[in-house]
């Protein structure tokens, strides 16, 4: 291969590597072309084997040390209420207590989680579907995770829509995805999917129904992967 050659080969990689692969396929000699990229193939194979461990980000830090700091707390309070010890990535409470420690994370001063941030859900399989909650103080600038797992037959949760307004449009999505009851709930009703839509999409165990008032439900769009 000549110096021109390689040079030109060289800089396209190096182009490529930035972000800007329109110069290989610029290249109008087809044998070079190919041969640019097969290099810039394997220059990525090799950053990726010495690509180094990311350390976790200083608001990963700061999550992770809260969960803990926070999960000691609830079990000093509230005894019973934990399961388990508190994780780095969240903290994993029973239903029946939820209510009393979801009003003291927003009352105690020292926490103050006067910010709810989501509320998703998730079938963790074996007939148990989880919800999880992000909370997050603005006078404090912490944030902690809050995870509450129940069986699908009795998929009971105390609502905390109000304490958290916004957990009223929460509570309602992973009720119509996912069947769980926030019990308490002044307003729990579907939201996305009519009332008499059959079944909840993100379960395990979902199966499309065939109709809908006798319009046929595709099961596969075309064009997704």
């Amino acid at each position: 291969m000549s110096q021109d050659r390689e040079k030109l080969i060289a800089e396209a990689v190096e182009k490529a590597l930035a972000g800007d692969i329109d110069t290989i396929n610029a290249i109008e000699d087809r044998v070079t072309r190919s041969k640019a990229k097969a290099a810039l193939a394997k220059a990525k194979r090799g950053q990726g084997a010495k690509a180094p461990v990311e350390e976790p980000s200083a608001k990963e830090e700061i999550l992770q040390n809260t969960n803990q700091k926070v999960g000691s707390k609830i079990a000093e309070k509230f005894p019973d209420a934990m399961i388990g010890e508190p994780a780095e990535t969240h903290i994993q409470l029973r239903a029946k207590d939820w209510e009393k420690v979801a009003s003291w994370l927003k009352s105690e001063d020292d926490l103050f989680f006067d910010s709810l941030q989501c509320i998703t859900g998730i079938d963790v399989g074996e007939d148990v579907l989880e919800s999880r909650y992000n909370f997050h103080s603005m006078k404090h600038k912490h944030a902690i995770e809050v995870r509450i797992a129940v069986p699908v037959k009795k998929a009971n949760i105390p609502s905390i829509e109000q304490l958290w307004r916004i957990g009223d449009w929460f509570e309602r999505e992973t009720y119509d995805m996912l069947g769980i009851t926030f019990e308490g709930h002044r307003d729990l009703r579907r939201m996305l999917l009519p009332e008499d839509w059959e079944g909840y999409p993100l379960r395990k165990d979902y199966d499309v129904q065939e109709t809908y008032h006798g319009i046929a439900v595709p099961k596969e769009k075309e064009g997704w992967e």
